[in-house]
């Protein structure tokens, strides 16, 4: 498959989203609505069908009082490990003097098989919670305990674990489990390894990252982080399928390495999908130069209807769902 190998740069304008009316917004529903709409592109970054574009947001920039999950496990600030009674879909976090932000999609190894965390979680501060996980390795389950903070999946997994939370969480017996179709995923690392040409003894998604590492540092020099910058869009060639914003530019600087890292390894897998014939070649290798903004309408558009519910950890749970956007 032909490769382009410039790396391309554009710097995005101002954007106007246009505001919720339908509705008074309040309390955590309000508080999203506010975020989305306070969403600028700073510059776009592209190459080999990835796009990735630099946000800032009009809200006031906050330092962090909280710890992300990988500098807290560094720090000791945070331990996981297996629940008492082990079981899949449920590890345990025990944090120390800091909140610790989890991100969905980030992921932990060791234990009786590597995880991958479903959803967006602040811990509270010296404290213990049960943290809703899925399973990225069928072919071990051992007698291991403890956890350590590993690379985030890639973002088509984690769109589609995403998607899978969603949809449960809008059943009220399900809502609080925040469970993913563990069948489901399990197939599509079968998937990965077959169009990475690579067969991992334990059948483990992170053995396919680390195969493919070369080619991803081929890649991370031509997405770096513009000063300032408080959230991540990310393009796969003529889609875009993520977006994140951070309360904090020094979170985003923490996380930016991770997340592109993440994007990479998504489009390195829609390669080898396209060249394997299992997906169409794309119409265009670029986004469309409204994308950004139709998806911040979209997102605005359908917040209102959002459903609220506790969190696992600190503050609430916010969803919501339309078509071509979820939350």
């Amino acid at each position: 498959m032909h490769r382009d190998t410039q790396p391309v740069a554009r710097h995005a304008g101002t954007l106007h989203v246009p505001t919720t009316t339908e509705r008074a917004l309040h309390g955590p529903v309000r508080v999203v609505d506010g975020a989305i709409g306070a969403i600028q592109p700073i510059v776009s970054m592209w190459r080999d069908g990835l796009t990735v574009i630099a946000l800032d947001s009009k809200l006031r920039n906050r330092a962090p009082d909280y710890l992300t999950f990988d500098d807290a496990t560094v720090a000791g600030a945070v331990e996981v490990h297996e629940a008492p009674t082990q079981e899949v879909p449920t590890v345990e976090a025990v944090t120390k003097a800091k909140p610790v932000l989890l991100l969905g999609g980030d992921t932990i190894i060791g234990g009786a098989q590597n995880r991958i965390i479903n959803l967006t979680i602040l811990l509270k501060a010296a404290s213990k919670t049960a943290i809703p996980v899925s399973c990225l390795e069928l072919g071990r389950w051992n007698d291991g305990r403890r956890f350590v903070a590993a690379a985030p999946v890639d973002y088509a997994l984690r769109q589609m674990v995403a998607e899978q939370v969603t949809r449960g969480a809008a059943d009220a017996q399900m809502q609080r489990r925040y469970a993913a179709d563990q069948h489901a995923i399990w197939e599509e690392i079968g998937h990965r390894q077959t169009r990475a040409r690579f067969n991992s003894a334990t059948q483990a998604l992170h053995d396919v990252y680390r195969a493919e590492q070369n080619d991803v540092a081929q890649f991370v020099r031509a997405f770096p982080m513009p000063n300032g910058a408080r959230g991540i869009a990310i393009g796969l060639f003529d889609r875009l399928i993520a977006l994140d914003v951070f309360d904090s530019a020094e979170t985003l600087e923490r996380q930016w390495p991770r997340l592109v890292t993440s994007a990479i390894s998504a489009v390195l897998d829609q390669q080898r999908a396209i060249s394997d014939g299992q997906l169409p070649p794309p119409n265009h290798r670029h986004l469309h130069s409204k994308a950004l903004q139709r998806m911040l309408e979209r997102a605005r558009g359908t917040v209102s209807d959002g459903r609220v519910s506790p969190s696992v950890g600190a503050g609430s749970d916010v969803r919501f769902q339309g078509p071509k956007i979820l939350g």
